[in-house]
């Protein structure tokens, strides 16, 4: 076909559309001639890229695998003709970026203020303590908390935090780890209900069977559950900075704390990042001092 680069430019833009004619009006073009450089494209291809009706319009799986190569080579094509023009627009774009719900509320502010400074770039923020497909998602980059770094895909560390115990200061005195183990638990509903709690100090590592009484599967509903003096749980040291601060929980056995956890910068494509992307990464980086100041230990 004469024209495939904008037969393919149109069927990327009815992927992220949704319909044929939200594509249209995003173009400026007829609906019947969208309808026709999508027909085309299928023609050459000799595969079918969309199940449309009347009603709906869906990729099929090889639509949606299509998408997702044919995304990645627009973008690297954009990033060539960005260098060779002097002026900067790298903040520039669609940057879908995924955060833990509870950091991602701290960062949250700072990344609102990065977008009003750039307005030409789009960002789609997803807060969510579930782990994403990154490439079926479109996510371009995601924050993770983890041991260890993801084994699937590209990642850098960018912070170590630390998780130590925390009660509501009402709660029973504590003075031996040996203790815990007659007392309630609040803990992530991800770890198996009857799994020890694992902690660690300067010198050793030890587990302990625990009550646990609580379970939730975000940092908020634990925070809130700790509050109420329900039990005792660890909570990531940033999460917990406001609460100590205004006396709503209090350090239990500071000499101990759970296992450190790493800030990872995880991409679903290590041979090519958007600098979009590696922008944002950047200014994250570049704020965590200020944001978590001495509350995380940089690696």
């Amino acid at each position: 076909m004469n024209n495939k680069l904008n037969a393919i430019s149109t069927f990327l833009r009815v992927a992220q559309a949704g319909s044929f004619s939200a594509a249209a009006r995003q173009s400026g073009i007829k609906q019947s001639a969208v309808s026709q450089q999508i027909a085309a494209l299928e023609e050459e291809l000799g595969v079918v890229l969309l199940h449309r009706t009347t009603r709906m319009m869906k990729l099929t799986e090889q639509g949606e695998r299509y998408r997702r190569d044919m995304q990645r080579v627009m973008d690297a094509m954009q990033e060539a003709e960005i260098r060779l023009n002097p002026v900067d627009h790298h903040s520039q774009g669609r940057v879908h970026v995924q955060l833990p719900s509870g950091l991602g509320q701290i960062f949250l502010p700072h990344l609102l203020a990065l977008q009003r400074m750039n307005p030409d770039l789009h960002l789609r923020l997803s807060l969510d303590d579930r782990i994403a497909d990154l490439v079926t998602e479109g996510v371009d980059v995601a924050l993770r908390l983890s041991a260890e770094p993801p084994q699937m895909h590209a990642a850098r560390v960018l912070a170590r935090i630390e998780t130590p115990l925390f009660a509501a200061p009402g709660f029973q005195s504590i003075q031996s780890v040996r203790e815990l183990a007659t007392l309630p638990h609040v803990r992530f509903s991800g770890i198996p209900l009857d799994a020890p709690l694992r902690l660690i100090s300067d010198e050793e590592t030890i587990e302990v069977k625990v009550n646990t009484v609580f379970r939730a599967n975000t940092s908020d509903a634990l925070l809130q559950a700790l509050e109420t003096g329900i039990g005792i749980g660890g909570m990531q040291r940033p999460l917990a900075a406001k609460a100590l601060q205004t006396g709503t929980l209090v350090p239990i056995l500071p000499a101990w704390r759970l296992p450190d956890r790493f800030l990872y910068a995880v991409y679903p494509d290590a041979r090519f990042i958007p600098q979009r992307v590696r922008n944002i990464i950047g200014a994250i980086e570049h704020l965590l001092p200020e944001i978590i100041r001495d509350r995380i230990s940089l690696p």
